[in-house]
């Protein structure tokens, strides 16, 4: 057998045997409150034990279970009102684990956690017991984490796995541009809502494949998503998986919620340290929290993201930013998509932050606006979006490659 082959082999057997991503899920069963005068109990039914983290977050009030990968059979939660939570979300965080997130509305402690082993006709149960607290022992607390499961661990197998395959050909001369379309939100960060249920994490992605198909058959580009499903992924490993992959420009998808429903139409956003307005401001604050969201602390980042606007060499990138947004701004107008007043504005987006690849966040309309969030909803108009943003981007390389022949 040729070495190569030999190799391929060893990696398929150690992926079949080894990698937790291919052992059976957990599932979750179902989950239950109950109230004690002293607590609240958390417990949550699974059809096997399990490792598991839990710790509390706040801005807003949450408590987090992290547990390897799971399939959701709980249906809707029900929990009491005395218990203090307002919503549960759950999704995949990261290769190997799933995450559950309660919405508080208020600190709380956690008391103890720990799996109950099943008996004669129990299943096995994580049980967490918690209380409320004051908000400056939450203070003291909140950094406390119950439970041994280390995603770490769980990621660096999967990576060692990964590390076996075989190394990729070399790139040819002049390739083709490569575009990252990066729909936001996913996993167990559903973004704004619409109407009826539907959530911008689905629109945007809906938009990001039609944006995909139409930037391919062009045959002008290569393209890369940084989700092609619904995924959780951390900000500022969008912007790691574009400079990662070496990415020509960095495209982030969004549609998102305002006070005034009324409001429609797209707007382009790029990077800057001061936002061109207080409406703008708020708009990127939230985006910034989508980590938070979903239960990630953002105190603690990246050396390479915090400070990025301080380095000088992000000037020219910002610059080809600017341009490229002032050209999709034109293609839209041109092309029949509705846009804000002021459709090219800026503000601080953390996932805007490559110092290398010009980036936009694409606003294509708001879910706040029922009306526009139906519409984002149907093939036509995502595919008439794409159409005029193919477009803009063909127009912005016309461009670099006359400033290239100057």
């Amino acid at each position: 057998m040729a070495l190569k082959s030999l190799h391929f082999a060893l990696t398929i057997l150690l992926l079949t045997l080894f990698s937790p991503l291919n052992a059976r899920a957990l599932n979750i069963e179902s989950v239950r409150f109950g109230l004690y005068e002293e607590k609240t109990r958390l417990v949550l039914d699974l059809d096997k034990p399990a490792d598991f983290r839990v710790f509390v977050l706040s801005e807003p009030y949450r408590m987090v279970i992290d547990l390897p990968s799971f399939e959701w059979q709980a249906g809707e939660v029900q929990s009491p009102q005395d218990a203090g939570v307002q919503a549960t979300r759950h999704g995949n965080l990261k290769p190997g684990i799933s995450r559950i997130v309660f919405d508080l509305n208020r600190p709380i402690s956690i008391q103890k956690a720990f799996i109950l082993p099943g008996g004669v006709g129990k299943p096995d149960r994580l049980v967490i017991d918690f209380s409320n607290v004051s908000l400056s022992l939450f203070e003291q607390i909140k950094s406390t984490v119950h439970g041994s499961l280390d995603p770490d661990k769980i990621q660096a197998q999967n990576a060692n796995i990964a590390t076996l395959a075989p190394p990729p050909p070399p790139k040819p001369q002049d390739q083709k541009p490569l575009i990252i379309i990066d729909p936001g939100h996913g996993g167990i960060d559903p973004g704004a809502s619409g109407p009826h249920g539907l959530h911008e994490k689905k629109v945007v992605l809906a938009l990001a494949k039609d944006l995909k198909a139409q930037l391919e058959s062009s045959g002008k580009y290569r393209v890369k998503m940084t989700r092609a499903d619904n995924t959780f992924i951390k900000l500022s490993n969008r912007v790691k998986f574009a400079r990662k992959h070496e990415g020509d420009l960095f495209i982030s998808l969004h549609a998102d919620s305002m006070e005034n429903k009324n409001i429609s139409g797209a707007s382009v956003y790029t990077l800057s340290e001061k936002a061109s307005d207080a409406q703008t401001a708020k708009l990127a604050a939230r985006e910034n929290k989508a980590d938070l969201i979903a239960g990630i602390d953002l105190s603690v980042e990246d050396e390479d993201v915090v400070g990025i606007l301080m380095d000088l060499a992000m000037r020219d990138t910002m610059n080809q930013s600017k341009f490229f947004a002032n050209t999709l701004v034109n293609s839209f107008n041109a092309n029949g998509v509705k846009t804000l007043p002021r459709p090219h504005r800026y503000a601080g987006f953390a996932v805007l932050k490559a110092p290398d690849i010009p980036s936009v966040l694409i606003e294509a309309g708001f879910m706040s606006n029922d009306k526009e969030a139906n519409l984002l909803n149907t093939s036509d108009h995502r595919q008439k979006i794409a159409s005029a943003l193919t477009k803009g981007i063909d127009r912005y390389f016309e461009q670099v490659r006359k400033n290239q022949r100057i």
